[in-house]
């Protein structure tokens, strides 16, 4: 039943959005003539949630890109339906080749024929269509670079035989390639950098830690990690985490954690390691004005014991900012960030 999701609960996504974007415009629509099928019609009922994260780009229909599951199954001469939940905070103009589709509006028999629909952030749209044209067709966000990262689907009716030639390339058609970014962060009492190489479900990445003020010679930290992502909430991963003075390691252990997106967009990171310690940290940045945002961050090591930072940063460019802070071991300071 659709009262168990969010997504089907009214306004959910009015309050903070734009007042000058309109809403979608279906309610207002009825076709001229009746649309509904026959009562008696046998239908097939499929759910699909529309997924993704905003901040790594990725996009997925069930929490699957096309790479992951790219078919799915209709049978011939029966009323489709697609419950479709939209999970993200995104607009996605969801298209179907080969047929028109009724979307379901007030006007019941008289819902509107469309080919394309426009399903609202955490809202949930209901399309029908008759499945009678045989083959495999494409259904997919339109919303170019979703669609390229795997939200969409084949509709492949039951029955039909494809292309003995299509079928052996296929597997050579998926592609998830990995992308690089990194930042660098230079203030007057320490500085930090992260590089990242990740695809849809793998993220390498290092972090660097390093401060000067307030200690007697340099200390830093450096992190390596795997992390396999499941959803914009849960990370899993694991690595080696690194501590030193000056040139020489001092500390090498083994670690394995997760990572969990908390209410109110708190970052949280747990963690064990090889020493039979543990490590918990929690996150937090908040966009004050399109340029202006602060942030802060704990974390207790039962090794190391507490660490925290709060600051400000302002956003000169797409690729440089200003930066201050505070660290409880490094004290204050200023610099810039670069992001490559």
């Amino acid at each position: 039943p659709l009262s168990s999701d969010v997504a089907s609960s009214e306004n959910l996504a009015v309050d903070g959005m734009d007042p000058s974007r309109p809403g979608t415009p279906y309610d207002k629509l009825r076709s001229v003539r009746p649309t509904a099928y026959p009562k008696d019609a046998p239908v097939q009922e499929i759910r699909l949630t529309l997924d993704g994260d905003m901040e790594r780009y990725v996009w997925f229909l069930n929490n699957k890109p096309l790479s992951e599951s790219d078919l799915i199954r209709i049978k011939g001469g029966h009323i489709a339906r697609f419950i479709m939940i939209n999970r993200t905070m995104m607009h996605h103009p969801m298209h179907l080749h080969g047929h028109f589709f009724r979307v379901i509006n007030k006007h019941g028999e008289y819902s509107p024929l469309k080919h394309t629909v426009d399903v609202a952030p955490m809202s949930t749209t209901v399309i029908e269509f008759y499945t009678d044209e045989p083959g495999d067709w494409f259904f997919h966000c339109h919303l170019l670079y979703h669609l390229k990262v795997g939200m969409a689907r084949v509709l492949h009716y039951d029955g039909f035989r494809t292309d003995p030639h299509l079928d052996s390339i296929r597997p050579a058609l998926f592609k998830d390639p990995f992308y690089s970014w990194s930042s660098l962060t230079l203030m007057s009492n320490m500085a930090y950098t992260n590089i990242e190489f990740s695809n849809t479900r793998n993220i390498f990445s290092a972090e660097l830690e390093a401060g000067w003020q307030r200690v007697s010679s340099l200390e830093w930290e450096l992190l390596f990690t795997w992390d396999r992502y499941f959803n914009r909430f849960f990370t899993a991963f694991g690595g080696v985490d690194l501590l030193g003075t000056g040139p020489d390691v001092e500390n090498a252990r083994l670690v394995a954690g997760i990572r969990y997106l908390l209410p109110l967009n708190i970052e949280s990171r747990l963690w064990v390691d090889s020493e039979d310690g543990a490590r918990v940290a929690l996150g937090k940045s908040l966009e004050i004005t399109p340029r202006i945002s602060v942030f802060g961050e704990w974390e207790y090591d039962t090794h190391t014991y507490q660490e925290g930072r709060a600051g400000m940063r302002y956003l000169f460019s797409k690729s440089v900012s200003l930066v201050g802070q505070w660290h409880s071991e490094f004290g204050l300071g200023a610099g810039i960030e670069v992001r490559f």
